[in-house]
């Protein structure tokens, strides 16, 4: 195996360690010489690994104390939790949580995107969202659907509407959310298993921005904890039933 290979298996083997909470925050690591003969890698390979699991969140070095396990649902970023879905078939519960909480601040993020647009609705041109949406239509139309498709789809959407209103940084965090989810096939089926709504949904949206009519959107943002809740439990049955199968 590769050189990068090997480090990023035995970075994944310790990251799975610590988000199944066999190492718990607090933790300190086996000495590098340790963690070297228990891999079965060289001191070099382990000082790369012990670099990758400090720029994911995982670990802190500190002089003179060693190499400590973070609290990683506390100080967790990004690449925290980019490892964290790659582990979604041993830590399904772990996986829906996180998703939950992605959906509930996607959730927050339409309430204040609406609060804005309707404040002042003729001041942002509505024209590119609904052309995103004409390609979402196709997309959903197009025979076999694919859930990553639909999924880039309705990131476009969300794309035109965020920088029609402005602010690069929720943007930027919008674009990691969207890739993150895109990592886990199951969790795009479970999203998007039926695309159909999500063209309803986003229809509702736009138009209520073309016509002014505040009260159509919030009629469709009322729908979101139902649909929401409805796509974690087809994710917790989509795992379930995955962790189940021979592997």
């Amino acid at each position: 195996m590769a050189v990068g290979g090997v480090v990023e298996e035995v970075t994944e083997r310790i990251a799975f360690q610590i988000a199944s909470g066999r190492l718990k925050a607090g933790d300190g690591l086996p000495s590098i010489r340790k963690l070297a003969a228990e891999h079965g890698v060289t001191l070099s390979r382990i000082q790369q690994v012990i670099e990758r699991l400090t720029a994911a969140g995982f670990v802190e070095p500190r002089h003179g104390v060693g190499v400590i396990v973070r609290d990683i649902r506390l100080y967790g970023g990004v690449e925290t939790w980019r490892y964290l879905f790659r582990f979604s078939g041993t830590l399904p519960d772990l996986t829906v949580e996180n998703v939950r909480e992605i959906l509930e601040h996607l959730h927050l993020f339409y309430q204040v995107s609406f609060r804005r647009l309707a404040d002042s609705p003729a001041a942002v041109d509505p024209a590119p969202a609904r052309r995103a949406l004409h390609q979402l239509e196709l997309l959903a139309r197009t025979e076999p659907v694919r859930a990553a498709d639909v999924h880039q789809g309705v990131l476009q959407i969300l794309r035109t509407v965020h920088a029609s209103l402005g602010g690069r940084i929720t943007l930027g965090l919008l674009n990691t959310m969207g890739a993150m989810l895109g990592e886990v096939p199951d969790v795009l089926e479970a999203l998007y298993a039926d695309p159909a709504e999500h063209v309803w949904f986003w229809n509702e949206i736009v138009t209520s921005w073309e016509t002014r009519d505040p009260d159509r959107a919030r009629a469709a943002l009322d729908v979101l904890d139902d649909w929401h809740g409805r796509a974690l439990q087809r994710l917790r049955d989509r795992l379930a039933a995955a962790s189940a199968r021979p592997s």
